[in-house]
């Protein structure tokens, strides 16, 4: 048998035991661990517990990296649109769209007019300064113009601090970009993505302390600055 612990998706310690797991009836009490080692008599949590779950098998460490830090998922398709399928239920809305009955994956969203937006709040991590964070979306862009990802402290898309991360530039290539405190820093694809139909694009933005700001279309790297190893974050 073995037994393993993993803190915030990543495997901390394990431990394998020659005998089997034993289980006797009775209830189980979420937040105590009696007769904890070094510690006489029963020891109680304090503190906050949330999203408790409970699995009847083993997990894979990449479920398990994905419940830890998967901050939402949103599939876009003809059953609750609008509905975060991720382990946070991210509230979301948008305005002037209809839905696309063949998306990359079942359905998607259209934008229908020119201030058509989807909008999604709670993405807490965006108040952390040097939180790692990734952002991916398939897109099938009509032009090659416009922001795709908007942070913002308000739901206007304004406030005390606001940035586009991800967007297209003046000649049509992707950008993507970040605040590092005293500038934004910014990467550019190279060259311009497909448009229409039938031609989906994969677009992720990646940032790290040891990566720095990385920019991949169709799952290639196509631009990066190492060096932005610093980013500062909204407070919202």
């Amino acid at each position: 048998m073995t037994q393993w612990i993993y803190l915030n998706g990543v495997l901390e310690c394990f431990r394998t035991s020659s005998s089997n797991l034993l289980f006797s009836a009775g209830s189980v009490t979420i937040g105590l661990v009696p007769n904890l080692e070094g510690v006489p008599g029963d020891d109680y949590f304090q503190g906050y517990i949330d999203t408790l779950k409970i699995s009847n098998r083993v997990k894979s460490a990449c479920e398990i990296l994905e419940d830890a830090t998967l901050a939402c998922r949103f599939p876009f398709d003809s059953t609750n649109t609008l509905v975060d399928f991720g382990p946070n239920s991210v509230s979301a809305n948008a305005y002037s769209y209809s839905v696309l009955p063949v998306g990359h994956t079942l359905q998607a969203i259209r934008f229908n007019g020119s201030n058509s937006y989807f909008q999604a709040s709670g993405f807490t991590q965006f108040s952390i300064n040097d939180q790692s964070f990734s952002i991916s979306l398939w897109i099938q862009p009509v032009s090659r113009s416009g922001t795709l990802v908007h942070i913002s402290k308000l739901s206007t898309g304004a406030g005390s601090w606001c940035l586009p991360f991800i967007g297209f530039a003046s000649n049509g290539t992707l950008v993507a970009q970040i605040y590092d405190g005293t500038a934004i820093v910014s990467i550019i694809a190279p060259t311009v993505i497909l448009l229409s139909s039938p031609y989906w694009t994969h677009i992720v933005q990646t940032w790290s302390s040891t990566n720095g700001l990385r920019l991949y279309i169709d799952n290639i790297l196509v631009a990066s600055e190492p060096s932005a190893v610093t980013f500062v974050a909204s407070s919202i």
